[in-house]
């Protein structure tokens, strides 16, 4: 007769009781984890753009000339109103920049191109343009928005980056709304 104490394993039920409490776990924080990998992405997606920034405004100042940033689709030239396609950081050496196709001429120098937001998110500006004079100032005089909506419109994950007069840039993440 086989000893009881020797016999190692799980009985069916066992098993099954177990699997039925790890989904019912698993159900429970998924939503949380996709909400939380949403926030990720757009924080990450608000930082790069905050690099950005950081970069036309410290080229703008190095090489004393106006630096524009600008939505594109091909990395060649801007075209208006596709920020989530991608945008590009540029020498504006005749400062003729208007964020249109058309802003990158002969005597322009392409100095990074950035792709495509990833995750589906979407990018809104409330300009066409954001362009650094030699001292690093904005040339808009205005207040500037750059706002990232998560695919999912979810506005607690919503992230901002507001350009002030000084041409620097500050995140915000309250009080945002998405379409």
């Amino acid at each position: 007769m086989m000893d009881r104490d020797k016999i190692k394993g799980f009985s069916l039920i066992e098993l099954l009781i177990t699997l039925s409490i790890l989904s019912i776990l698993l159900a429970v924080s998924l939503p949380n984890f996709q909400d939380t990998v949403e926030s990720i992405n757009t924080n990450s997606q608000a930082k790069l753009l905050m690099t950005t920034l950081s970069l036309a405004r410290s080229e703008a100042i190095k090489r004393g000339t106006n630096v524009a940033i600008c939505p594109t689709d091909n990395g060649l030239d801007c075209r208006e109103g596709v920020w989530s396609s991608g945008w590009m950081v540029f020498v504006d050496t005749n400062g003729d920049a208007t964020g249109g196709a058309g802003s990158v001429d002969v005597g322009d120098i392409v100095i990074r191109v950035y792709e495509r937001l990833g995750s589906g998110s979407a990018l809104t500006f409330t300009g066409e343009l954001i362009q650094y004079n030699n001292l690093g100032f904005s040339v808009s005089n205005s207040v500037q928005t750059l706002k990232l909506c998560p695919s999912t419109n979810n506005a607690l994950n919503a992230h901002a980056v507001v350009i002030g007069l000084s041409g620097r840039g500050r995140r915000v993440e309250a009080g945002l709304t998405c379409p």
